[in-house]
């Protein structure tokens, strides 16, 4: 989490968020290009074991990394996946208590709801630094797709 909080924290006082500005806050904070379309700013970043996209064009720019991901066992049936979003609802708490205890601590606004671009989260938290937003929120896109937990920021 460290790695997102560092990179909320270069972007938190840009007026407007572009793909352009968080490729290069990326780029300075050490993150590889994993994916670039030639012609066009790198939209998917690789950290360690960290995955990040970006997402949208400006001004609905937003950074997703995907912080913890598991897959779904389609033959376990809908207990299995009950217990799965159970289990990525524990970890957004978990994570949520590493942000307000963090080096942020203090500075971070809660929020009651954030903007979540049309993204319904199995559970989520947001806080606000500066002009920036970050969500930790549990998702699935699709039933057959791994359910992720997921730092955005925009």
């Amino acid at each position: 989490m460290d790695e997102v909080v560092a990179v909320l924290e270069s972007l938190a006082g840009d007026e407007n968020l572009t793909g352009e500005a968080v490729s290069a806050v990326l780029e300075r904070l050490g993150w590889g290009v994993a994916r670039q379309v030639p012609g066009a700013f790198p939209r998917v970043w690789r950290k360690d074991d960290l995955l990040a996209g970006i997402e949208g064009d400006a001004p609905q720019v937003r950074l997703a990394v995907t912080l913890w991901e598991r897959e779904v066992d389609e033959e376990a049936g809908f207990d299995a996946l009950e217990s799965l979003y159970d289990e990525s609802a524990q970890v957004v708490g978990r994570i949520a208590d590493q942000v307000e205890t963090g080096v942020l601590a203090g500075r971070l606004a809660r929020l009651d709801s954030a903007e979540s671009v049309g993204i319904d989260y199995i559970e989520q938290r947001a806080w606000g630094l500066g002009r920036r937003t970050l969500l930790v929120g549990a998702v699935q896109d699709d039933t057959e797709l791994p359910v992720r937990v997921d730092a955005v920021v925009s």
